[in-house]
């Protein structure tokens, strides 16, 4: 399996319940924090990629979250934030070339996200 993109990253990404904000008459909008991280995200991964074009084919994403904080929060409200940075990014077209999906939550000394994109191999025939 042909690891496409790793990347070590500070801090956790924003949740979907932060990430947006509704106004008036149900128009929904993109919050300026999560905007600015996902930039920011989105500038990483563009560096790192060696690529000019996205990879087209299906693709395995591996998550870590580490965390000295031990609160209870759903690992997977954090997913599409990362998810987003990927196609912003030029790395991937569409997030549903994601085939497989690792998330997990680890105690460490400092909070990081781990993220890696590799291809993905099916063991169906």
């Amino acid at each position: 399996m042909r690891v496409l993109l790793e990347l070590e990253l500070e801090g956790l990404p924003p949740t979907v319940n932060g990430m947006y904000r509704s106004m008036k008459g149900g128009q929904r909008y993109k919050v300026g924090e999560c905007r600015s991280y996902q930039e920011r995200v989105s500038g990483l991964m563009r560096r790192r990629w060696e690529q000019n074009e996205p990879y087209l084919g299906q693709a395995e994403l591996k998550i870590e979250y580490r965390t000295k904080d031990r609160r209870r929060w759903d690992i997977d409200n954090r997913v599409k934030a990362l998810q987003d940075c990927l196609i912003s990014s030029g790395v991937l077209k569409d997030d549903c070339q994601i085939d497989s999906l690792q998330v997990r939550r680890l105690h460490s000394d400092a909070t990081s996200t781990y993220l890696r994109l590799s291809e993905y191999e099916s063991n169906s025939t």
